[in-house]
């Protein structure tokens, strides 16, 4: 038996994890270790792997490598997913645990050395993503006149001012649905899917715009998430992303049915249409449609014109010429015939003479007259039916035309009111006393202000 009292394995390692803990530089204060990523085995909660060193200069026998641990809440923060033989940087401290005897390096945060995480990370995502086909479906078309359009953005004031601006001057008649959101932070992308989810579920849309302004990579990571990639392009109604800048590429932009560089951009690509482009080709239709009726109208009268002055209607005798000298020539030949022949013939001449009778040129005359009054029974009706049906369009359009006129919604019992001979679309453009004109639909009228609301505040005239 040894002189002294032996230590215990439990009291040898708590000693050994003292020393550690009492280090100032490996636990006391967190650190950047960097190292080649090995034994790494992606886990559904903590993650286990080594390091090791990825200096090809150092002899084998001092290239060494350490035990390292990442729990489930600090993984959660990688972007990237991380892969053996990857070189990376590591942020944390060293500590022993005690279970095994093992000391470890706890690690609090991962990056890839050279090409950044963020990088790293879309570089992954797009290839998942691209490799099952789904930016490889088929776009949908966005339509250059739509009804109603759905814009998942945030609450900026910059982005949806310039967006209903840019709406309102190209297209008023467009109706514009804000689906707020978050669009940065960890509980971003959710929120984003979540809306895109909605409005489809909403429906009655014909374009969904996904905006956002410009901002670092970080800013935009909310747009390269994987939950949001699949919404959009689970989309039924079709969607167009404006995120970033014109250098900014994002998954949403690839997955999305159209990508622009702004959300200006995007208002003008929804509202592809004028209003007053729209109204100018109804016009054009408008005389397309009469002059085509005109001038087949026209090409139908010359063509009857000229049957009526056919001279088979106007001297009907003239066909008959020709036929009354070939039954001369054969009558003349039959008494000749006749005179020649016994009495026992005369039977056979008598048929003949009834079967020439049936096929007189007179009897056919008659039915082909039938036929021609029958034709001309059939143009008639059918240019007729035509001239309703062209009229019957060109009633329809002209009613759409009415509904478009905007002097249509005054009857309606709207009205404006101009300043100076400017329309005035916010109160702040108004002080007490101003005098102001109120456009009604069958005339003006003159007013006065006098007291003036605005967020709970009145301004009235002192």
């Amino acid at each position: 038996m040894p002189a002294e009292k032996p230590l215990t394995v439990n009291q040898l390692t708590k000693y050994i994890r003292r020393k550690f803990r009492a280090d100032p530089y490996i636990y006391q204060q967190n650190f950047w270790l960097q190292g080649e990523l090995t034994n790494f085995r992606l886990r559904s909660r903590n993650q286990y792997f080594s390091l090791k060193d990825d200096n090809a200069d150092l002899p084998d026998q001092e290239l060494y490598q350490i035990d390292a641990v990442m729990f489930a809440r600090e993984f959660s923060s990688v972007k990237f997913k991380p892969e053996n033989g990857m070189k990376v940087l590591v942020y944390g401290h060293v500590d022993v645990y005690p279970n095994r005897g093992s000391y470890q390096f706890y690690v609090s945060r991962m990056e890839v050395t050279g090409t950044g995480s963020l990088e790293i990370a879309f570089r992954q995502m797009y290839a998942k993503l691209k490799k099952e086909g789904l930016f490889d479906r088929p776009k949908k078309i966005i339509p250059p006149f739509p009804r109603r359009v759905a814009i998942v953005t945030s609450n900026d004031a910059a982005v949806k001012h310039d967006m209903i601006t840019t709406f309102r001057r190209r297209n008023p008649l467009i109706q514009l649905v804000f689906y707020p959101t978050k669009v940065q932070g960890d509980d971003a992308a959710p929120m984003v899917a979540k809306q895109i989810r909605r409005v489809n579920q909403d429906g009655n849309f014909d374009v969904l715009i996904v905006a956002r302004g410009g901002g670092s990579r970080a800013d935009l990571w909310t747009f390269n998430e994987e939950v949001v990639g699949r919404a959009i392009a689970d989309s039924i109604i079709p969607v167009i992303s404006s995120v970033g800048h014109e250098v900014d590429t994002t998954i949403a932009d690839l997955a999305a049915d159209d990508r622009e560089a702004t959300p200006t951009s995007a208002a003008v690509k929804a509202s592809a249409w004028l209003l007053d482009d729209v109204l100018a080709q109804l016009q054009q239709y408008q005389h397309q449609l009469y002059t085509g009726t005109v001038n087949i109208l026209r090409q139908a009268q010359t063509q009857l014109d000229a049957l009526q002055n056919n001279y088979v209607f106007k001297q009907p005798e003239r066909l008959l010429t020709q036929y009354q000298q070939q039954v001369d020539d054969s009558k003349q030949k039959l008494q000749m015939a006749f005179s020649n022949l016994l009495a026992d013939k005369q039977g056979n001449l008598q048929q003949l003479q009834a079967q020439l009778n049936q096929n007189a040129p007179r009897v056919q005359l008659v039915r082909d007259w039938g036929k021609v009054q029958h034709l001309r029974s059939q143009l008639a009706a059918g240019l007729q039916m035509n001239l309703q049906k062209k009229t019957g369009i060109l009633a329809g359009l002209q009613q759409q035309l009415q509904a478009l006129n905007p002097t249509t919604i005054l009857a309606r019992g709207y009205s404006y009111v101009t300043l100076k001979d400017k329309v005035v679309k916010k109160v702040s453009q108004l002080k007490p006393a101003d005098k102001v004109v109120i456009h009604l639909a069958d005339g003006t009228a003159e007013a006065e202000i006098k007291l003036i609301k605005k967020d709970g505040t009145n301004h009235g005239n002192r």
